[in-house]
């Protein structure tokens, strides 16, 4: 009987749940991306495509670490209401 409707609370629930598997989806295409564009480089002489693909790299690290911390200050919030 916990349907959005019934109440705020699951409805902001729903709400959460919906945007932290966004955000999952989201970095888990990224992620896959950037594997694909390793395993297929061939050239590792090739100091452009050496550059992107590290450029790549750190903006996926970047983007699960800033992923995390935005979690973890949520659930902190979320635990001291």
């Amino acid at each position: 009987g916990a349907y959005v409707v019934s109440d705020a609370a699951y409805a902001f629930f729903y709400l959460l749940t919906g945007i932290h598997g966004l955000h999952l989806a989201g970095g888990l295409y990224v992620w896959l991306r950037v594997m694909v564009r390793m395993w297929r480089s061939t050239d590792q002489n090739n100091v452009n495509q050496l550059n992107k693909l590290r450029l790549s790299v750190e903006l996926c690290s970047t983007y699960w670490h800033y992923l995390l911390l935005v979690w973890l200050v949520l659930f902190g919030l979320l635990l001291n209401t």
